[in-house]
């Protein structure tokens, strides 16, 4: 029986380490919670007292160089903020417009392209070849234009 007590011992001691750790668990979180709120109940009192204090300053009723200065600061504050507001405004109301796509002209009279052709009394042998002195491209020699840029060669 030696074991089963060993067990039972070990499973209480496990039971009951898991007990503690969760009171733990349970009291720290609980801790935790009210000392955030308390923190925060005194950031809300904090903010109305400046708020009081700031309201008194602008009425003329303190007179103090530090809450002046920190009253001009929030105004300067608050001006940016509302035109900073007013900018947001605006580019929430900005909408994206499709680009309008651009037509060619429209052709009035069809082009035509005149190619003269000559008949050479003696055409000159294919072997022959000629190079273009505008684009150095390399033609037939009985070529009258270029077949690369369309200069006239012959």
């Amino acid at each position: 029986m030696g074991l089963l007590n060993q067990i039972g011992k070990t499973l209480s001691q496990v039971t009951d380490r898991a007990k503690f750790e969760a009171e733990k668990f349970q009291k720290t979180t609980r801790l935790q919670f009210e000392i955030n709120e308390l923190r925060r109940q005194i950031d809300l009192k904090l903010m109305e007292l400046g708020q009081r204090a700031y309201d008194l300053q602008r009425a003329g009723q303190i007179h103090a160089p530090s809450l002046a200065e920190l009253s001009t600061t929030i105004d300067q504050l608050r001006a940016t903020l509302v035109a900073r507001e007013e900018e947001l405004k605006q580019a929430q109301r900005e909408v994206y417009v499709e680009p309008t796509p651009t037509t060619p002209p429209p052709i009035t009279s069809p082009t035509v392209q005149s190619v003269p052709i000559s008949e050479a009394s003696s055409p000159k042998p294919a072997t022959e070849s000629k190079i273009c002195g505008q684009c150095g491209f390399v033609m037939p020699g009985n070529a009258i234009f270029c077949p690369s840029c369309g200069t006239r060669v012959g």
